[in-house]
């Protein structure tokens, strides 16, 4: 470390920092010139049998593998040294149960270091808690240009020591920083950093994922780590910048935000400078209940080098995810290398309530006006399932990304992906799915249950009007949750048109809330010649079935589901319909349909799609029309008047109409 009387004088530091980060602009224009000979555009998927391209990558590795020396590592983070060196930090968590993957447990930090720009990784390092069980817990590096060194900084607590139910409840949080001055070979000891918690504050952490150092304006040279932390007794919660003006050998707390719990939060910040010597601040929405928002991002901006906020977070529009952490670089910057100002974020495109099921197609997307707004075209770096993420710059140019995947479940190793600019614009593609409208007269502010079209699924005909085709093959609509789609232990009826040429499967045409468990469902058997209707509680499932001709195969059949009470019944075309009772259980609870946290409602696909079981029909084929729900039973004649195209019926109760009209 290099005492403060060793130190460069300001007016050095602010040439070395520029220097650097032009020797940076220069290597990525040096990289576009001898980039590989590029694709074709790709075109955004307009049929069910045009996949979304991922990105061309030149670097594609697994620098941290589950249960290799950890039985799972998560929350990554990635920084490119002065010198060229790529170091991936991660948190390496030891197995506390045989499903263990735990936020708290012997978690320690752990580093891998790359000198060819991924290519290859040395040996796995240990930086904190190879030598004790706390949980130590995002790291957060950041690079000073000036003198190279690397601070780390990161969170730990004790915790309960139970393996079975590992909990932090009760060991409040701290704020620690090791440094590196050789390109993360060595490591200082580690340094409590009491300054950077306040008074009031439960659970503090930092980044994840990496920080920056500011390169213009009166604060050039500050070096800036965001982090976030709970207060008021785990009743409020926000957002915080962390800041150093001596290249990380001191650290003090900067902008702070804080909001109730019981709505939208920030959380797990990421931050770049804007191109006037401000900071751009894109957050995770940590609100309690994500069915209240597909906004999945907040943002705000601060004008003094990151001392304060301007402004409380408001929502960011055009940026669909899930609910995880991701990640903000600057790309270009007109006062640096010549080029119009760009920068990206790194995140699940995957619009979804869900932090395990929606964590999917992470993908790379652009702000060209310093992130007032968000390109919808953007480049998918992996289709799979996926978390976290971190990007940084590579010395050659190109664009490197540490993120957490797996098979069934988004995280469990941390993989490297790196690709050059020319590569991200050859396969770009419209990220944003389209919509189909909730065509329901809504009260006043409410927002429709707009669902997702996936696969690309058409708009056909029905009786000389629209309706929705399914190919059978990856075409379905998804409904985001929202309360107003919570059916609980009350009445409910769901309605449809369907038509299939399917003469073989089962083929869900409404699938709610999970595969088994809390759900309800309507399936059309044409084999079997059979409609059938399902729903699951705590204590059990409960089906009823109905016969319909499906000949000629293009006719089209109206189907009625209702609960009312305990009672089941099931009509196709208006006939006399089915019944069934369900089990009444020792409570309301016990008749709850509706899981407790997020769900997606599925229209034309089981919910495990695309995970099904090998030779299992989980695709609707033919068309769907005018698919309703009511929080109440219809009545016989409510259900006639549905069928013939009323709009007028149980108008209060209706929660749910897609008339297909529209595709946008």
């Amino acid at each position: 470390m290099l005492p403060l009387s060793e130190r460069r004088p300001p007016g050095a530091r602010r040439f070395a920092l520029s220097a650097w980060l032009c020797a940076l602009s220069l290597a990525v224009l040096a990289a576009l010139v001898l980039a590989v000979t590029p694709q074709a555009p790709a075109v955004a998927s307009t049929t069910a049998t045009t996949a979304v391209p991922e990105v061309a990558k030149q670097v594609s590795t697994t620098p941290f593998k589950a249960r290799e020396n950890y039985y799972c590592t998560r929350i990554p983070a990635v920084v490119t040294s002065r010198t060229g060196v790529l170091l991936a930090f991660a948190e390496g968590r030891t197995r506390l149960t045989t499903t263990g993957c735990h936020d708290v447990g012997d978690n320690d930090l752990v580093l891998k270091r790359s000198l060819d720009g991924g290519v290859t990784w040395q040996p796995l390092q240990v930086v904190v808690g190879g030598s004790d069980e706390f949980a130590h817990g995002n790291p957060a590096p950041v690079v000073d240009a000036v003198t190279g060194r690397i601070t780390l900084l990161y969170s730990s607590s004790d915790w309960n020591h139970d393996t079975a139910k590992p909990s932090r409840s009760g060991h409040p949080r701290t704020v620690h920083a090791v440094h590196s001055m050789d390109g993360g070979v060595t490591w200082s000891a580690s340094v409590p950093q009491p300054q950077l918690k306040a008074a009031g504050w439960g659970w503090v952490s930092t980044g994840p994922g990496h920080g920056i150092q500011l390169a213009r304006g009166q604060h050039h040279g500050r070096l800036i780590v965001p982090g976030d932390h709970t207060a008021g007794g785990d009743t409020t919660a926000g957002g915080q910048l962390y800041i150093s003006d001596d290249g990380g050998l001191t650290w003090s707390l900067g902008a702070g935000s804080e909001a109730s719990k019981t709505g939208a939060y920030p959380a797990e910040l990421t931050v770049a400078e804007t191109v006037d010597g401000g900071v751009y601040v894109n957050a995770r929405n940590s609100a309690p209940t994500h069915c209240q928002t597909n906004e999945h991002r907040l943002e705000t901006v601060s004008a003094d080098g990151g001392a304060s906020f301007a402004a409380p977070f408001s929502q960011v529009a055009d940026l669909d995810t899930s609910p995880v952490f991701g990640s903000l670089l600057r790309l270009h910057a007109v006062d640096q290398d010549g080029q119009p100002d760009r920068l990206l974020y790194s995140g699940a495109s995957r619009l979804g309530a869900s932090a395990l099921e929606d964590r999917r197609e992470l993908a790379v997307r652009s702000s060209y006006d310093e992130g007032k707004t968000w390109k919808t075209v953007g480049t998918l770096v992996s289709a799979a399932r996926t978390g976290y993420s971190d990007l940084t710059l590579l010395p050659n140019g190109s664009l490197g990304i540490v993120y957490e995947t797996a098979g069934n479940i988004p995280h469990g190793n941390v993989a490297f992906a790196a690709f050059t600019e020319q590569a991200m614009k050859d396969s770009q593609t419209e990220l944003r799915l389209p919509r189909t409208s909730d065509t329901r007269t809504k009260d006043p502010g409410e927002a429709g249950n707009h669902a997702v079209a996936h696969g690309g699924a058409q708009l056909g005909t029905r009786l000389g009007g629209v309706a929705m085709d399914f190919d059978g093959v990856d075409d379905y609509l998804r409904l985001v949750c929202s309360p107003s789609l919570r059916v609980e232990d009350k009445d409910f009826t769901v309605t449809a048109w369907f038509r299939t040429p399917a003469t073989t499967g089962s083929l869900p045409i409404v699938w709610a809330y999970g595969m088994t468990g809390r759900h309800f469902s309507v399936r059309a058997e044409p084999g079997g010649g059979l409609v059938r209707a399902s729903v699951g509680t705590d204590i059990g499932s409960t089906e009823v079935t109905i016969p319909f001709t499906n000949t000629p195969q293009d006719t089209w059949h109206h189907v009625v589901f209702t609960r009312q009470g305990l009672a089941l019944s099931l009509s196709v075309d208006g006939g006399p319909a089915a019944t069934a009772t369900m089990p009444a259980g020792k409570d309301a609870s016990e008749r709850n349909l509706t899981p407790a946290g997020e769900f997606n409602i599925h229209i034309g696909a089981r919910p495990d799609f695309p995970n099904q079981p090998a030779g299992v029909t989980q695709l609707y084929r033919g068309g769907l029309d005018d698919v309703r729900l009511f929080d109440t039973a219809l009545t016989t004649d409510e259900a006639a008047s549905v069928k013939t195209g009323s709009l007028d019926v149980a108008t209060t109760n209706e929660k749910l109409r897609l008339g297909f009209s529209t595709i946008w």
